[in-house]
């Protein structure tokens, strides 16, 4: 009786064992049998448009005083007054300060200390009371009605910067409004280490909102040649490989392109294109080849 009980025991063991194997193998069946659903991706295109292309030379630098002098005392003495202060606009030959000169035994008039050039003060080292001596500056005058700054222009792109060219400069004090300058010197020398030839570009300062010491953004044009212009989102990197993709029908069709100039939100594109294609110009990142797409309205 016990081992007619066991017997029954194991064919039950192996009739439940068979009947979830064979569950098992159905579903995985299934799952093999049942359709992926389709990636479709939701993108908008674009076709190249043939624009006239800008190449800048572009650099940054500190705005300078068109002139920056040290005012210094011919004679010793002690400051008895300042005639001006920070800020105040004064002109050459202006007295901006007097000195008193009285020693023991001498009867001296008080000494005044003129400006040297139209300008501003931009510091007073010395107050009154303070003693003073043909060494130690009083007070520094700017000449700001015009500034100047500093792009260090590569060796390899000084053949294209001549005296009197344009040059917009940008200060992010004024993110809004671009200033008109011009080219005024060219240094006559290299710098072996940056390879690179210092520019001075001069500009225009009524108001005299450009402070020396502002830091400024400038860019000059190079040239000019027209090419295919694609919106930048345009253009995926694989790789190291510059891609874009082409709507083919309603498939992507990956194609590599060389890339040039980049002008505002827009890119060029140098190769890889005949500008009769209807590119991807938003999604492109989340394309593969071939992938199908859902063509929005521009």
């Amino acid at each position: 009786m016990k081992k007619i009980i066991a017997v029954f025991i194991v064919v039950l063991l192996m009739g439940i064992v068979s009947y979830r194997a064979c569950v098992t193998i159905r579903a995985k069946q299934e799952a093999l049998n049942r359709k992926v659903p389709e990636k479709i991706v939701p993108v908008r295109v674009a076709q190249p448009a043939l624009r006239e292309i800008f190449e800048k030379i572009r650099a940054s630098g500190s705005i300078q005083a068109q002139t920056d002098v040290l005012v210094f005392p011919k004679v010793s003495g002690k400051v008895m007054r300042n005639l001006v202060q920070m800020g105040s606009a004064v002109k050459k030959g202006d007295v901006v300060s007097v000195l008193n000169r009285d020693e023991v035994g001498y009867d001296f008039k008080a000494y005044e200390i003129r400006s040297e050039i139209k300008g501003a003060v931009s510091r007073i080292m010395l107050n009154p009371g303070a003693s003073a001596n043909p060494a130690t500056p009083i007070m520094a005058i700017v000449a700001i009605d015009t500034v100047k700054a500093v792009m260090a222009v590569d060796e390899l792109k000084i053949r294209f910067v001549s005296l009197g060219q344009a040059v917009r400069l940008n200060v992010p004090a004024y993110p809004e409004e671009a200033f008109s300058a011009k080219v005024t010197a060219i240094s006559p020398v290299c710098n072996p280490q940056t390879r690179a030839i210092d520019v001075e570009i001069s500009v225009p300062n009524p108001g005299h909102r450009l402070k020396p010491g502002m830091y400024a953004e400038m860019e000059m044009v190079q040239g000019r040649h027209s090419g295919l212009m694609l919106p930048i989102s345009a253009v995926v990197d694989r790789g190291g490989q510059k891609f874009v993709f082409i709507a083919d029908a309603d498939r992507a069709r990956m194609a590599p392109v060389r890339t040039g100039a980049i002008n505002g939100d827009e890119i060029e594109i140098a190769s890889g294109l005949s500008g009769n294609e209807t590119v991807v110009a938003s999604g492109a990142d989340r394309l593969e080849n071939g992938d199908r797409l859902n063509i929005q309205a521009r």
